[in-house]
């Protein structure tokens, strides 16, 4: 099916505000890679499940700060709902469903 490729990285729930927190990060990973978002050749999958990232944006309490690889970038989330990749900020609330900042490799 054609429509399956369109967004090979972005598997949501329906309804869920923390899946938000899935397609954001597949979005930095795509602008580092100055690629759009259907030109991303892998899948979160392939490195973490992507459950773990909405299971964080659950997180009501506490600090925290979850730091994981994907292909050749690391990928930082902090429960301040900073979005770092490869160290540089691009995202500063992940809770919107728009972002108040935007990644630099734009």
């Amino acid at each position: 099916m054609d429509n399956a490729h369109s967004r090979p990285n972005v598997t949501m729930s329906s309804h869920r505000d923390t899946d938000v927190i899935i397609v954001t990060v597949v979005e930095a990973l795509a602008e580092a890679d100055r690629l759009d978002l259907d030109e991303v050749e892998y899948t979160l999958y392939e490195y973490i499940n992507p459950e773990i990232l909405t299971e964080l944006a659950d997180q009501q309490n506490g600090s925290w700060e979850f730091t994981f690889e994907v292909a050749d970038h690391e990928v930082t989330l902090a429960s301040d709902g900073r979005l770092f990749v490869d160290g540089v900020l691009c995202r500063t609330d992940l809770t919107l469903r728009e972002s108040s900042s935007t990644c630099p490799y734009r």
